[in-house]
């Protein structure tokens, strides 16, 4: 990886996990709302997506541990169900994804700040668009991403 794409995932974390706040998108009512991309296990041990809103009371999120991965090449040969190994946030700094879930439902991920919490049941598939340069941001094994979103 190179020293700039470094400095970048740096100042990503340093506003997103120091008390800045997620980019923001456009929301219902017109206003601009921050939103994080949650990929979760449900009971029955299949996995599901979901937009939730972050509160602006949102506070700084204690951060364990940050790794970079830089992927090339594009697409799955096969579906390849994979589990999260910890939660954790992921950052795409450049390229995109598509995320699939146990329901079919296919999700195209870009710069979303997404949260991963699948550590349990069948997982997800993950499919690189082309090349792709993500961080992933490790949080405490009892952090609660819905709770945290509310501002709670």
């Amino acid at each position: 990886m190179q020293r700039r794409d470094m400095l970048a995932l740096s100042g990503a974390a340093a506003l997103l996990f120091g008390g800045g706040r997620a980019q923001a998108q456009p929301g219902a009512n017109g206003t601009m709302e921050a939103k994080v991309v949650r990929v979760y296990a449900t009971p029955d041990g299949g996995s599901r997506v979901e937009d939730l809103v972050i509160s602006p009371n949102a506070q700084p999120i204690p951060v364990t541990s940050m790794t970079a991965s830089v992927y090339r090449g594009t697409g799955a040969t096969a579906p390849d169900w994979h589990n999260t190994p910890r939660k954790q946030f992921a950052l795409n700094m450049n390229g995109a994804l598509e995320v699939e879930l146990t329901d079919g439902t296919r999700r195209r991920i870009g710069s979303d700040l997404v949260f991963l919490e699948d550590t349990s049941g069948k997982g997800h598939v993950t499919r690189a668009l082309g090349p792709i340069t993500n961080v992933f941001i490790q949080v405490p094994d009892d952090f609660d991403v819905v709770a945290w979103a509310q501002g709670a």
